[in-house]
């Protein structure tokens, strides 16, 4: 009897490869009781790595068993998830102040699509987004050294005369300076830069109607 009772203690205290039940989170655990790290490997190489203290989940080994990822500062306010090889991060969570970091100093994030970040320019941006962005605000920075179109009010700026703009328009079927349809569908458009010039286009619409407005005001004092 003492020796069945033995054997169930010793069946109870393992754990079996097919699954087990009636476990006790307190005392049935996967893990270590000391400060030594928690293991996985796979051919004999580890793959993953919790250490001692929790601070770290390393994974992603390399040919040399080297980490070259690793999950760092788990705690409370966050973590983030780090190349230690390129030294930059994938992601980091600032559980304080309730932000999310991607990508910070390499690398792009794509969202919908696995083609869309290969293009020519695509070095120049970090989010690629397919079938579209819904969103209620969207605000674009304007860098200090690439101006707005006001300049187009300055006393010294040159208003190209409407006959000329006329026979622009006439030879080549769209405005000076504005992409062709075809240009647009190929190279697409970038959103700040439109705005401006479309600003600029509307200013010197602007100054069109003050100068035609001057001329009706003169003619119709002359006719008086």
């Amino acid at each position: 009897m003492s020796i069945l009772c033995g054997l169930n203690a010793s069946a109870q205290s393992s754990w079996s490869l097919t699954g087990n039940s009636g476990t006790n989170p307190q005392n049935n655990f996967i893990g270590t009781t000391d400060a030594n790290n928690l293991v996985f490997k796979t051919n004999n190489v580890i793959r993953f790595q919790v250490t001692g203290n929790g601070s770290n989940v390393f994974y992603g080994a390399d040919v040399m068993g080297r980490f070259a990822n690793y999950i760092d500062d788990i705690s409370i306010d966050g973590f983030r998830v780090l190349d230690e090889m390129n030294g930059y991060n994938y992601m980091r969570v600032d559980g304080k102040n309730k932000i999310v970091y991607l990508q910070e100093k390499l690398g792009k994030v794509v969202i919908g699509s696995s083609t869309l970040a290969d293009c020519s320019d695509c070095n120049e941006y970090k989010l690629f987004v397919n079938e579209g962005i819904r969103t209620e605000k969207v605000k674009v920075d304007i860098a200090a050294n690439n101006g707005w179109a006001d300049y187009v009010f300055a006393k010294d700026y040159k208003l190209m005369p409407l006959k000329e703009l006329d026979q622009f328009i006439n030879k080549n079927g769209h405005l000076p300076e504005v992409p062709t349809t075809e240009e647009a569908i190929k190279n697409g458009i970038e959103l700040k830069e439109m705005n401006i010039l479309l600003l600029k286009k509307i200013e010197e619409l602007t100054l069109y109607t003050i100068e035609q407005q001057k001329r009706i005001e003169a003619l119709e004092n002359k006719s008086k």
